[in-house]
């Protein structure tokens, strides 16, 4: 999960000229202003918060996903059972076909790397000459060089519909989705956390009881550190696929983010140790599809089935 957004930039800058400076791109998780009153009722010490009204407290997209969580129980799962067919169904419903999408992206924009390497090099001749004829200072050449390829490449992409904001579609998704179920198992595991309080004054009926031995109690941390190791060794091969995949063809600023992710999925492990099984029953679940997704997606018969051209290296 942490690598989407990585990934999709690093084919991107292989693909671009050498002059062609890569920019910093930010995602920002829009939300609803109506939720603002929500997030700090959610968000006031157990003893300032009423029971009576505790579920009225919790943003819409939490309630909703309480309410999958819920129904999938109350169908027959037990709770261990519930939180990982929830994550594998939220998943496989919301961000595997994104991915999917991004990956055909990503392949037209590969295949398209010829023609807009032609049109870099026309392009440095053209403005090179108008440069001369004006007397443009080199910093002025470059700054309209940039320009004016900026704009033809995303003509080029939006003519063969694989425009550059699709590579963001991913992580808009994804991290929302993940943040929100993560904050929902907190509020059924009536779990505080610094500086957030508690938002139930009870766990849900049966979480105490709806895990597996040796971890049965779904609202404690996980006495045996299973779990978080396994959270941290998802994250970590995650970030360790993306690397191979991307080896020789890394940027320096590409290795330092690399590096930064390693260090973020090792800090998971901590984290996970002092959350409740139920959430670290979740994140394991999303690593670990995460690393079946990323390796499905090297194999040459499973990109063909979901229409995704073979790579260079598959050809």
């Amino acid at each position: 999960m942490l690598l989407s957004k990585l990934t999709s930039q690093r084919l991107i800058a292989h693909h671009r000229p050498t002059f062609f400076r890569t920019g910093r791109i930010a995602a920002v998780i829009p939300h609803e202003k109506k939720s603002n009153k929500a997030w700090l009722s959610a968000s006031l010490p157990l003893s300032q918060i009423d029971p009576q009204s505790t579920e009225s407290t919790l943003p819409s997209i939490l309630a909703l996903n309480e309410s999958i969580l819920t129904s999938m129980h109350h169908a027959g799962l037990p709770w261990w059972a519930t939180i990982i067919s929830s994550t594998l169904l939220l998943r496989s419903t919301f961000t595997l076909p994104i991915a999917i999408y991004q990956q055909r992206s990503l392949a037209k924009m590969i295949a398209l790397a010829p023609m807009v390497q032609s049109w870099a090099e026309t392009l440095k001749v053209q403005i090179g000459k108008d440069s001369r004829d004006r007397g443009w200072s080199y910093g002025t050449y470059q700054a309209e060089l940039q320009k004016q390829y900026r704009k033809k490449v995303n003509a080029i992409y939006a003519q063969y519909g694989c425009s550059r904001y699709k590579l963001l579609l991913l992580p808009y998704v994804q991290i929302p989705l993940f943040v929100s179920m993560s904050l929902t198992l907190r509020h059924m595991t009536a779990y505080p956390l610094p500086w957030f309080g508690q938002t139930a004054q009870s766990p849900v009926q049966g979480l105490d009881q709806g895990g597996l031995e040796p971890f049965l109690d779904l609202t404690a941390t996980d006495p045996t550190l299973i779990l978080p190791v396994l959270v941290g060794a998802g994250n970590l091969l995650n970030v360790e696929l993306n690397a191979w995949y991307a080896k020789g063809v890394q940027t320096p600023r590409q290795k330092i983010m690399t590096n930064l992710f390693r260090g973020l999925s090792i800090a998971f492990i901590p984290i996970a140790a002092h959350a409740p099984v139920a959430i670290s029953l979740y994140w394991v679940t999303s690593a670990w599809y995460s690393v079946v997704q990323n390796v499905s997606f090297r194999i040459p018969g499973v990109r063909s089935r979901l229409g995704m051209p073979l790579l260079q290296a598959q050809k």
